[in-house]
């Protein structure tokens, strides 16, 4: 009897763990599906949205929301940076095109306006940086009390490194920001033919590095802010950023440019020229903001 019952029960067991295994395998193979569809684009009424573009659509969401949000505390006024958002956006597509033109083909007049189609995100991101960063000097120039424009510059960064944040999760997604060859648990592969990745065993997943770089910062300016009380710390923000990139520049599989070698080991090459001006001279425009105007 004793044996009969130890047998029922063990069968019953059996019974819900293969009840579980198979309820486990469905889930699995549910979320594999869906992840399957969701990469590297949703389609929506029979049209493909990448995942690049959904990105940047949802950047410039987060960057509106953070910027109205700081605008309100700091009582500025949120439409001066709403309407400034075009000249923000216009300049940096078309520069950030216009650029990998003249980089990949070494000309500087285009044959056609072919290279204007969005089609491929051939952006380059010299031309991104040096567009974003002249189209911030044109916002400041608006603002004559150095005071007024340390806020300002607060609340660009924190607009822009949360709009990052959130961009840096599409680009993996989508696979724009391709990493170098990389083997270890960390590295990304392809899940559909139409990635970038398939020629690749797997990659560094620059976008998570991106993003988790972008928050990291974030934080730092965020608890230095807390800790001095005082406004001015968006323009250093800059600065991490900007170094940041050039820490992340090695583990990127892009086109270089310009490239020479210092010391027979270390290479830069036209990314890294344009970071170190920008770094310094947000380091002289810091200096300038401790005069009153």
């Amino acid at each position: 009897m004793a044996n009969s019952s130890y047998l029922r029960t063990q069968s019953s067991q059996n019974k819900i763990s293969s009840f579980v295994f198979k309820k486990a395998l469905n889930i699995k193979e549910l979320i594999y599906m869906f992840t399957n569809r969701m990469y590297p684009y949703v389609e929506l009424f029979g049209t493909k949205l990448y995942m690049t573009g959904i990105g940047i659509v949802m950047a410039c969401i987060v960057f509106l929301i953070t910027g109205r949000i700081l605008s309100k505390k700091y009582h500025q006024e949120f439409m001066r940076l709403f309407n400034w958002l075009p000249w923000l956006l216009i300049p940096t597509y078309i520069i950030g095109l216009y650029t990998s033109f003249v980089l990949d083909y070494g000309s500087f007049i285009p044959t056609s306006l072919h290279f204007l189609s969005p089609y491929g995100y051939n952006f380059s991101f010299v031309g991104i940086l040096i567009a974003c960063f002249f189209s911030v000097l044109l916002f400041m120039t608006q603002f004559r009390r150095s005071e007024t424009k340390k806020i300002w510059l607060d609340i660009l960064f924190f607009s822009f490194i949360n709009a990052v944040i959130v961009l840096g999760i599409f680009l993996v997604l989508w696979d724009d920001f391709v990493g170098k060859p990389y083997g270890g648990a960390l590295g990304v592969k392809a899940l559909m033919g139409e990635s970038a990745l398939v020629k690749y065993e797997s990659v560094f997943p620059i976008g998570i590095f991106l993003s988790l770089g972008a928050l990291l910062i974030n934080v730092i300016i965020t608890l230095w802010k807390l800790s001095l009380k005082k406004a001015g710390l968006g323009l250093w923000g800059f600065i991490f950023l900007f170094l940041f990139f050039m820490i992340l520049l090695p583990f990127w599989n892009y086109p270089a440019h310009g490239v020479i070698s210092v010391f027979g080991k270390l290479s830069l090459d036209l990314n890294y020229y344009v970071l170190f001006i920008l770094i310094l001279y947000c380091l002289l425009w810091q200096k300038k903001l401790k005069k009153p105007y």
